[in-house]
């Protein structure tokens, strides 16, 4: 299944689709978020993604925190990363602007209506919403496409979240492959995941990468990646609060040249004798040539021809289909057989 996300092909083997993911890395300052959006551009990236969330439907006020964040309060934590309606629409125009894609991730049904209005290319399911089916339909009837993360997830999990979107009028699906660990140890990438949810689903794939290992992208082009999403600050001095797993824009400019660099190297996947080589095939193949003088009539046995470079008239492969058959010239040792010298 292949589907278009702002002016690029998903899921044919074109060039990788790169995300910025701005997240939460604005502190929820809508001008700082606009700089970001400057950064992706500047880094190359296809498209940017935000989180439109709201503390209060996000949380419950008694919420542990997750592993990577230490605050006293989850809900008022996710509250001050709160962008308004028309810092939304700020942030597409300057998306467009730039000709990126612009993306976000709903975290209740309100936000999924909010980013229809603002009219944003896809839609995407956070890892933790993966078995959060209510707000997976809202998405999937907007018709929008739509991209979900599968952090934390088994086979069953994403089994069920797919059936979802399905079920609710979805017809553009991508899965990324994730791990929900900030940073995740480079011995828990699991990126052959990538395959397995691409011939399980039959949809694009990718991977949301939370990882410091700089050939992820790489690896993941290399195992069918059609999209590469990568938290974003604008250098490295920034203090955002996701730069543990973030790229500058130097970074993601690395990223996107070392995946087109792979995607080159793979080619069409057709086994061929391609341009480059073709020039070497006569020189290095065989033909068949005789070892002996050859008198007319007589019968060729296998000591008198001796495979040689280069391929002659006769190839070494139809071997089997002359020995035994009459020669009916002479042709003298040290000649190439062809198909005339014999009956």
């Amino acid at each position: 299944m292949t589907w278009e996300l702002a002016g690029h092909r998903i899921g044919d083997g074109g060039a990788l689709v790169v995300v910025a993911e701005i997240g939460l890395n604005h502190g929820g300052d809508p001008a700082r978020a606009l700089e970001l959006v400057d950064a992706a551009a500047s880094g190359g990236a296809s498209a940017v993604k935000l989180q439109t969330l709201r503390g209060d439907r996000l949380v419950d006020p008694s919420a542990p925190a997750p592993a990577h964040v230490r605050v006293a309060s989850l809900q008022a934590f996710f509250a001050s990363f709160e962008l308004d309606e028309g810092a939304h629409r700020a942030l597409a125009q300057r998306a467009r602007r730039h000709g990126l894609g612009f993306l976000s991730t709903p975290f209740d049904e309100d936000a999924v209506d909010m980013l229809v209005r603002v009219g944003v290319d896809a839609l995407k399911i956070a890892s933790g919403d993966i078995t959060h089916h209510r707000l997976i339909a809202a998405a999937a009837r907007t018709g929008l496409p739509l991209i979900m993360s599968t952090g934390m997830s088994e086979l069953p999990d994403i089994d069920a979240a797919v059936a979802c979107a399905r079920g609710h009028g979805n017809a553009r699906l991508a899965l990324l492959h994730c791990v929900s660990a900030y940073p995740t140890p480079d011995d828990q990438q699991e990126l052959g995941a990538i395959s397995v949810l691409a011939q399980r689903y039959g949809v694009p794939v990718g991977l949301s990468d939370h990882s410091s290992y700089p050939h992820a992208a790489a690896i993941a082009t290399a195992l069918g990646a059609s999209i590469y999403e990568r938290h974003l600050i604008r250098s490295a001095d920034d203090d955002a609060i996701d730069a543990p797993v973030s790229s500058t824009p130097d970074d993601l400019r690395r990223v996107v040249a070392e995946a087109a660099g792979v995607r080159r190297a793979l080619g069409t996947g057709m086994k061929h004798c391609g341009r480059a080589e073709a020039v070497n095939r006569h020189a290095s193949r065989r033909g068949v040539f005789a070892v002996r003088d050859l008198r007319d009539g007589e019968a060729l046995g296998e000591a008198d021809v001796r495979m040689l470079r280069p391929e002659t008239a006769v190839a070494a492969s139809a071997w089997p289909t002359i020995i035994g058959r009459r020669v009916r010239r002479a042709v003298s040792a040290g000649s190439p057989l062809s198909l005339d010298d014999l009956e």
